[in-house]
């Protein structure tokens, strides 16, 4: 057993573009989009103040929104990078179109941890031009 438990969202961003597209390029449906220049609004809808500057789309990988995985993270993240080097072409597209696309892992443990990723993994996602991004959160409850 891991000393963690970890999310996975996959995240995009781009200045303009809809992305929509690449989701469904990729055989993913977005939890949550909103595309630059649209008025701000919160998770449920109510108004904000202003407009998006950039269009944003996310997707939970893991066992949903709220669930948190205890499988190792290296291998969890081998199987992300394999499904989505079939959609290489259309990740490198959207990385020159200007688009910005990666994995936003979320951390969480009871106890001090730490763990590598081989560089093989790393190479991977770089090659299809992902970031990896990682937030640490209190343990989960």
């Amino acid at each position: 057993m891991n000393p963690y438990r970890y999310r996975v969202a996959l995240r995009a961003m781009h200045p303009r573009d809809d992305l929509r597209p690449l989701f469904d390029q990729l055989g993913l449906t977005p939890e949550r989009t909103w595309r630059a220049g649209e008025p701000r609004s919160t998770p449920g809808g109510a108004p904000l103040d202003g407009v998006y500057r950039e269009s944003y789309a996310y997707t939970n990988l893991t066992l949903g929104s709220r669930n948190w995985s205890d499988e190792d993270l290296q291998d969890y993240l081998r199987g992300v990078q394999q499904r989505l080097a079939m959609h290489r072409d259309a990740l490198h597209t959207f990385f020159i179109r200007g688009g910005r696309c990666g994995l936003s892992i979320g951390l969480s443990g009871q106890d001090s941890f730490g763990f590598e990723l081989d560089p093989s993994l790393g190479a991977g996602l770089a090659d299809l031009k992902l970031t990896l991004g990682f937030d640490i959160h209190p343990f989960p409850d």
